[in-house]
């Protein structure tokens, strides 16, 4: 085998070198000390000495330096040994955390991550951290990642759509890794997380208009809006007068509120603005707003003349849905946007028109959350198949028999 195992230190008592004793360790032979440090000593084209393995760790029992040398010595029959991978500053880059941490740096700076979504990002980033740790990122294989999620199940009582939004973002810090960074060459496979179809809770339409008179009347104007446009309520809270064009008679959504923070971006990744147009009812109100207010205006205000809290805006919902009685965990979500889809799917229009209408960027979106709920036009369909004259015809063929 090439190179040596040497001990670190001398004898504590005679301060003489330790004696090595083949395949068993070092020992003082007077005094029968052993050292607590050891180093391997080989030349591989120039002379080098390693006091700790790939992963930082100190050679600190002869059987570890042992069995590193063997490692060191495969490698370099393999033509894989690289003694830059063995130097702790040179390893430290690659350590999990290190790069996690540059990564959530990186994806928090601009305006990539919600704000809303923000202290889950670094939630989950510190959990993925805490768990790998100083492993090197290049030894990242898919057995770790299943390690992971069973650690993530063990550990955190979370139901599949959060344990996949957690393991997401590892997936993502690995693809940063090999498309950003240029360290791995491939992202290891991972396992599929199953996410049940959420049961979409909707309003008929008398029961929307139920619902909408119990609503103040200075609060009518942003709850009509949502119900007669689908959009999410922090598009409609986001809503300025510059975005509205009377004249074609369409609204532009461009942004949307995430938490108190405005944002001149709609949600979703690949989300580009989105033209509507204006429901006629609607139309009246919105006009007599951008007419009389500057471009930067919001257009629904509250009874404080600003723009809607998210938290004042489900109060008005709260209170409205207690007084005529619809169930308590009714979202405004589900009674507005929800209700539009269903609706107009209910009236016959046609999916990727209401894909097109919510602004999906892709229609398995629309078809995910909506299609299994368009009863009623499914009934239309088989409506028109029948087995009558079928089996009237056979009938009339039994009895000539």
């Amino acid at each position: 085998m090439n190179g040596n195992i040497r001990a670190k230190g001398k004898c504590p008592v005679c301060q003489g070198k330790y004696t090595e004793i083949k395949r068993l360790g070092f020992v003082c032979p007077e005094h029968q000390t052993t050292p607590k440090r050891f180093y391997v000593d080989i030349y591989h084209k120039k002379q080098h000495k390693f006091y700790s393995d790939k992963y930082g760790k100190v050679l600190s029992a002869y059987e570890n330096a042992r069995d590193f040398l063997k490692h060191i010595n495969t490698e370099i029959d393999l033509g894989s040994f690289d003694p830059a991978n063995y130097i702790k500053a040179e390893q430290e880059k690659f350590y999990v955390s290190n790069l996690l941490k540059g990564f959530c740096d990186h994806k928090l700076s601009g305006d990539r991550i919600a704000p809303s979504y923000i202290w889950q990002y670094k939630y989950y980033t510190e959990i993925a951290r805490n768990y790998f740790s100083t492993t090197d990122v290049r030894d990242i294989r898919k057995i770790h990642i299943v390690n992971y999620q069973a650690h993530l199940n063990e550990e955190h009582n979370w139901g599949n759509k959060t344990l996949k939004n957690c393991i997401d973002i590892f997936k993502t810090f690995l693809n940063y890794v090999k498309s950003d960074l240029e360290i791995i060459n491939v992202v290891p496979h991972f396992p599929v997380i199953d996410i049940p179809l959420p049961e979409t809770t909707w309003l008929s339409p008398k029961m929307q208009m139920a619902a909408f008179d119990c609503v103040p009347d200075i609060d009518k104007p942003i709850i009509a809006f949502l119900m007669l446009t689908g959009c999410r309520p922090g598009e409609a809270r986001a809503l300025k007068c510059k975005d509205i064009n009377l004249q074609s008679r369409s609204i532009t959504i461009f942004a949307t509120f995430s938490g108190t923070v405005y944002r001149r971006k709609r949600k979703g990744k690949k989300s580009k603005p989105l033209p509507i147009p204006i429901h006629p009812e609607i139309f009246e109100y919105v006009r007599h707003r951008v007419e009389n207010n500057l471009p930067e205006a919001f257009v629904f205000t509250s009874k404080s003349g600003d723009y809607y809290r998210e938290t004042y805006l489900r109060c008005v919902w709260k209170n409205a849905k207690k007084d005529v009685g619809l169930p308590e965990a009714l979202t405004l979500y589900e009674a507005t946007r929800h209700s539009y889809a269903n609706q107009l799917l209910d009236a016959g229009v046609a999916l990727y028109k209401v894909s097109q209408l919510l602004g999906h960027s892709d229609i398995r979106t629309t078809e995910k959350s909506y299609i299994h709920r368009n009863f009623k036009a499914l009934e239309a369909e088989i409506s028109n198949i029948s087995l009558k004259e079928k089996v009237t015809k056979l009938k009339k063929g039994l009895a000539l028999d």
